[in-house]
């Protein structure tokens, strides 16, 4: 039937191709409904597993059989089959509980469960989905399972399918990993900004670097910094001409332009816009290298004496609820800026906590950009390794 782009060592032989119900069987373990509650299984949309619920005692389905799932079963929610709601059960999902619109399917000999896991990922299988499912939008379109069982799928020999699912759960295990180690450094760089930094009313925080016992001095923002406003510009999208520079906006880069108004490091305040109250980003945030900065940003320079992570972030944990000046949409206007009171140490101390701060953010990034090369990476293979 062919072969795939990318192949390991040693295998030369044709892919099979057969019609998926010629490979699987229906599977069913039906029980009662439970009437003291139960954990059902979901399965999300685009092929991205399941998930588990707990169903209490009163809520159960009006139904007087349900099916219990077990794993390396091919499952499929026939109300969103056409959302790619498929996915392999494994041992998690083994003992939790689906209504009928959950069929599962058992693998026949010489078919590995794990590479079906990753051949369902692919776009054209998807596509059948939707084509076998007739109705109108949402819940009305129901997964016709005798056309699903039609789709043809390419497989290789037992020992290649174990082959190609074990790279790929290796895979999976490491975007997991820094996925995870990601979150914990967030997890611990907010622990500590809640502990390196006073808390309403003292001066001194919680946790401290040795060798520092001075009280914070409470000052303006005014007297840390310099607003660099009056540098900063506004391309129109039409004026834009695509190169090789950030461009910030109130939040973070929104662009990339061919010129550059800033070549240092700098702090970037947000002026206007919802996340101002809502703080579903970063308010302050630093810029480095050359860019250019709108008018929704205000650009902030540290006078002598002060270290700008420590000011940013000083800066980040604050609440802008009550320096909001805007109606319709919220905004900190530069002159209530200048008066946000800001608790500051000496320079050293301040350098120390700066660099703290930079060095999680540095472990976050790399964690980060881990991730997204190992996604790449896995989009890549998926597309190679199968026909």
């Amino acid at each position: 039937m062919g072969k795939p782009t990318i192949r390991f060592e040693g295998y030369t032989d044709d892919w099979e191709q057969r019609k998926f119900g010629e490979i699987v069987e229906k599977y069913e373990d039906p029980v009662e409904t439970p009437t003291e509650g139960y954990t059902r299984l979901g399965i999300r949309s685009h092929a991205k597993g399941t998930f588990h619920s707990y169903v209490e005692k009163g809520k159960e389905l009006e139904t007087a059989k349900m099916f219990r799932v077990a794993a390396d079963k091919f499952i499929v929610n026939i109300t969103f089959g056409w959302e790619h709601a498929v996915a392999i059960t494994d041992e998690n999902d083994a003992g939790k509980l689906v209504s009928h619109r959950f069929p599962q399917y058992s693998f026949n000999a010489g078919m590995e469960p794990k590479f079906f896991r990753y051949l369902i990922l692919d776009e054209n299988f998807k596509h059948h989905l939707e084509l076998s499912s007739p109705g109108g939008a949402g819940r009305n379109r129901v997964l016709k399972l005798s056309d699903m069982l039609q789709y043809k799928m390419n497989f290789p020999s037992e020992a290649e399918q174990k082959k190609i699912a074990a790279y790929f759960d290796d895979l999976d295990h490491l975007i997991t990993l820094h996925q995870r180690k990601c979150e914990e450094t967030k997890k611990l760089k907010k622990f500590m900004l809640q502990k390196m930094f006073p808390k309403k009313g003292e001066k001194v925080p919680e946790i401290r670097f040795g060798g520092f016992t001075d009280d914070w001095e409470q000052r303006k923002l005014d007297d840390v910094v310099e607003f660099l406003d009056t540098m900063r510009k506004p391309l129109e999208g039409a004026k834009r001409i695509s190169g090789p520079y950030p461009y910030y906006g109130a939040s973070g880069i929104v662009d990339y332009v061919d010129g550059y108004l800033f070549d240092e490091e700098l702090i970037l305040l947000s002026e206007d816009g919802a996340n101002i109250t809502d703080r579903n980003y970063p308010v302050c945030f630093l810029a480095s290298g050359k860019y250019w900065v709108n008018n929704h940003a205000h650009v902030l320079r540290t006078k002598q004496g002060n270290e700008n992570n420590f000011i940013c972030n000083s800066l980040e944990r604050k609440d802008y609820t009550q320096y909001n000046t805007g109606m319709a949409m919220p905004k900190l206007n530069k002159e209530t800026c200048k008066k946000i009171p800001i608790l500051c140490p000496g320079f050293e101390e301040q350098k120390k906590i700066g660099d703290y701060f930079r060095s999680l953010d540095n472990l976050i990034t790399l964690h980060q950009h881990k991730c997204e090369e190992l996604q790449n990476i896995k989009k890549f293979m998926l597309q190679n390794m199968f026909i």
